[in-house]
């Protein structure tokens, strides 16, 4: 398995477009520089943790077959609790040629949200 990081934020972003244009998310493609591999299962894995308190993050992965138009793939993960750190999965089945991560909604002291994908 391959593990790609999607995003690793404290600070959350009011669109798409705004967190790749920040650096606050990035555009990965498995398949660049190999033979394509178009993978037909993924796995996102999302991390938040505080250095005090509580934690929530609301995480959206979007895909694209063209890097520049972007389409919601499922359905948000959301995780909120009083210890950190606090972990969500999604699985995705459908082969795109780029994904990415909007972490829409952070809080918490100190917060800190990764993303990662699997393939």
């Amino acid at each position: 398995m391959t593990t790609y990081v999607l995003s690793k934020t404290a600070v959350a972003a009011a669109t798409l477009a705004a967190a790749l244009q920040m650096g606050l998310a990035q555009s990965v493609n498995p398949s660049a520089g190999q033979a394509p591999i178009n993978p037909q299962t993924q796995t996102f894995h999302v991390v938040a943790t505080a250095s005090s308190g509580n934690v929530s993050a609301t995480v959206q992965i979007y895909a694209s077959n063209d890097g520049v138009n972007w389409t919601a793939y499922g359905s948000a993960i959301t995780i909120a609790a009083a210890a950190t750190p606090q972990q969500g999965v999604s699985n995705g089945a459908q082969p795109w040629q780029y994904y990415t991560a909007f972490v829409s909604a952070l809080t918490g002291t100190g917060a800190l949200v990764t993303v990662t994908m699997g393939v």
